[in-house]
């Protein structure tokens, strides 16, 4: 399901609009200024509860109505937010159940927010009542484009009333204690357990280490799927109310970055369409950033997404709170578009006057004008998406290569106590994603239970706990011709964090074709050689080729006959001459297995490797440029070239087509300006189809943080 404008069919543009928050004198205003700026959008309504309902018995719409009336008259789209993503004042003080208790047993009152425990039957019927109410209101709007449910859920509850849902959650999922106990592992140090009521939550006072490890790390990974479940039932509740009045409009709520409190690949069914909010720091790599737009677009198995925010310019929460540097916003927010993103929006489209977000950036800032770098630049990006951003609505990526992405995996890996610190799942994803990106070979980001026939290559670094269903489907990938890579710490304990018994990774031994005996862990500052894979095994010749180093966890490896060692480990480790990297034939596909974390180098040998005889081609282009392509269900493809760089780049232009952004002068940073060259404002005038063609193998000049975009028929 995609959102698009009711108004006229173009790519939402917007983001969220708080007017509460100032005098309504200054509404008309601020329409006309996005009117300025291309915005077609606003979303509505994030954080007012308080002023919707002034206590339980009343409901007072008479503000909101005015707003909703003055963005309708501005010809613009509403996503309409439910408001429950912070509580009045009253709720906390008359249900003082309603606020959370947390890791080290303190009891919230209201402030802030992500307050609400999701199990108070007190919060769920007063949020789904507000929800419905609005659903009620304004669900008949012919402008209405989405509802906006909560807002960036986060954080836990150890409550009483969440001690006694997990107990009943438990005894719904393990017919008897002694089930229980088995899964859990409860013999260790005495923690077996006679009853279900004798279970409370692993708090700082119980079983919890820490918020992620615990003595029993299976308690806390069983806790954390319940939470999860708890968030998605009140968001649930929500949209049931909202569809009592509004059946069609779709429904979502906004996701972030690298957050793993939830498991958001189990929202694919609630959510109408996924979104995310989306705020690199200053040091965060651009393949970083394309790797979680993957994540969220595979949330509902390939279908585009809404990018619910970003911010114009500087984000407020960060350490240092960097300005992006001129053309830098647009080229993030077309790196959205290229990675499957149906919208660009912003939070905040006016800057607030007072309270923490004071200083994070805004299309229009404190002075109200249209005078600044950054509006300037929002009406640029307006320009082009209006003239464009029809075009690329519901297009998607063909990727032959997927990476299997799991957040209860992730779980499991931070509950380990060892063997190292220093393993982050995430990073260890990204290796691989990111040489993948390197070539601009596409790649999707996939849950465990995606469908992996139309993938030539599938990635799982880590993948530490495996179910039942999951090994089956990768023996069954492997043996029809798939090309699996396994990594380090995969496939060694069940989805109860209990290790598998035998030669390790045990349920994919003969996949893998090696057995992992030990594993060694290094402080960060260690690294090992790796050398090529035909050297002695007993001992290291003088001549033997480095192709890398490696480090963190290096497997001490036995390899089966038939089994091809790709490196070895140099250096004078112990284990000097054994096999770190290897490739096994598995019916009619071939398991890799990457018994270490490996350099740079190390993960180029491996892609070379890897790719070998599957028709895969690079797209080689400079560091720090990006080529990513969109197609249409017609076949037409769009191909984004980017520059994610503060300086010039040329591409080599991978296909015949339209440049669809040409026309538009370059001013100083960007391929492109608000002001085209006949003197319009935006795209060319004459249209998309008026553009220049582009050859393939044609040099294209990528200004710093420049994009082209090319439009190509088969």
């Amino acid at each position: 399901m995609t959102m698009v404008s009711a108004v006229d069919g173009r790519m939402l543009y917007g983001g969220d609009y708080n007017p509460e928050q100032w005098p309504e004198e200054i509404w008309a205003k601020d329409m006309e200024l996005f009117h300025e700026a291309g915005i077609n959008e606003v979303t509505l309504n994030v954080f007012s509860w308080s002023s919707l309902q002034p206590d339980e018995e009343t409901y007072d719409f008479s503000r909101l109505d005015r707003i909703v009336d003055t963005v309708t008259e501005a010809g613009m789209s509403i996503i309409m937010a439910t408001s429950t993503g912070a509580l009045p004042s009253w709720l906390s003080l008359r249900y003082p159940e309603v606020e959370r208790v947390d890791f080290y047993g303190r009891k919230h009152r209201q402030g802030e927010r992500h307050d609400a425990c999701p199990n108070s039957p007190v919060y769920r019927r007063l949020s789904a009542a507000l929800a419905g109410k609005l659903a009620e209101r304004y669900g008949h709007l012919e402008n209405l484009v989405g509802w906006h449910v909560s807002n960036e859920y986060g954080g836990y509850c150890y409550c009483e009333r969440c001690t006694e849902a997990f107990r009943q959650w438990l005894r719904a999922h393990y017919a008897t204690i002694d089930e229980l106990n088995g899964a859990w592992n409860t013999a260790f140090w005495s923690g077996t357990f006679h009853s279900f009521d004798e279970i409370g939550l692993p708090d700082f006072a119980g079983d919890g280490i820490d918020g992620n490890r615990a003595v029993l790390p299976g308690y806390t990974i069983d806790y954390r799927r319940f939470f999860s479940d708890s968030i998605r039932e009140a968001y649930h509740l929500e949209k049931l109310a909202i569809r009592e009045f509004d059946p069609t409009t779709p429904a979502t709520t906004n996701f972030m970055w690298r957050f793993d409190n939830y498991d958001y690949q189990a929202w694919g069914g609630d959510l109408d369409i996924a979104s995310w909010d989306c705020y690199p720091q200053r040091d965060t790599k651009p393949s970083s950033t394309a790797f979680w737009h993957e994540v969220i677009r595979g949330i509902r198995h390939g279908e585009t997404f809404l990018l619910m925010e970003q911010t114009p310019s500087r984000q407020n929460w960060q350490e240092y709170c960097y300005l992006k540097a001129p053309g830098q916003m647009r080229e993030m927010s077309w790196h959205a578009v290229a990675h499957g993103a149906d919208s660009v929006q912003f939070f905040q489209l006016r800057r607030s006057r007072g309270g923490c977000e004071k200083f994070h950036g805004a299309v229009i800032d404190i002075d109200g004008s249209n005078r600044t770098r950054v509006f300037r630049e929002v009406a640029q990006l307006g320009g082009e998406l209006k003239a464009v951003g029809s075009r690329l609505l519901g297009s998607r990526s063909t990727a032959r290569v997927a990476v299997l992405f799991d957040f209860q995996n992730w779980w499991g890996l931070e509950a380990c106590v060892g063997p190292t610190r220093g393993l982050d799942y995430v990073d260890e994803c990204e290796r691989y994603f990111a040489e993948f990106a390197r070539r601009n070979i596409a790649v999707d980001v996939v849950p465990l239970n995606a469908d992996l026939s139309d993938y030539d290559v599938v990635l799982a670094p880590c993948l530490y706990m495996m179910r039942n269903d999951t090994i089956a489907a990768l023996r069954e990938y492997v043996d029809g011709g798939g090309r699996l890579l396994l990594t380090t710490m995969s496939a060694l304990v069940d989805e109860h964090d209990n290790l598998f018994q035998g030669e390790c990774p045990v349920p994919l031994r003969d996949v893998a074709g090696v057995w992992a005996e030990e594993t060694d862990a290094l402080p960060p500052d260690m690294a090992v050689p790796l050398v090529v894979g035909d050297c002695a095994d007993a001992k290291l010749t003088d001549d033997a080729q480095e192709i890398g180093t490696c480090g963190l966890l290096c497997d001490i490896l036995h390899q089966d006959d038939g089994t091809r060692v790709l490196a070895r480990y140099g250096g004078d480790a112990f284990y000097a001459g054994t096999p770190a990297i290897t490739a096994h034939g598995f019916g009619d596909g071939r398991c890799w297995y990457v018994g270490t974390m490996p350099d740079a180098d190390g993960t180029r040998m491996i892609v070379d490797d890897v790719l070998a005889g599957t028709g895969i081609q690079a797209t080689p282009s400079p560091d720090g440029t990006e080529i990513v392509t969109r197609v249409a269900a017609d076949g037409t493809r769009f191909t984004f070239m980017l520059n994610t760089t503060a300086h010039v780049q040329t591409v080599v232009a991978p296909c015949d087509g339209i440049d669809l952004l040409a026309g538009v002068e370059t001013a100083g940073a960007g391929r492109t300006s608000g002001e085209a060259k006949d003197g319009t404002e935006g795209v060319n005038k004459a249209g998309c189809d008026a553009a220049p063609t582009v050859a393939s193998g044609s040099v294209i000049t990528l200004e710093p943080y420049g994009v082209v975009l090319i439009e190509s028929h088969a």
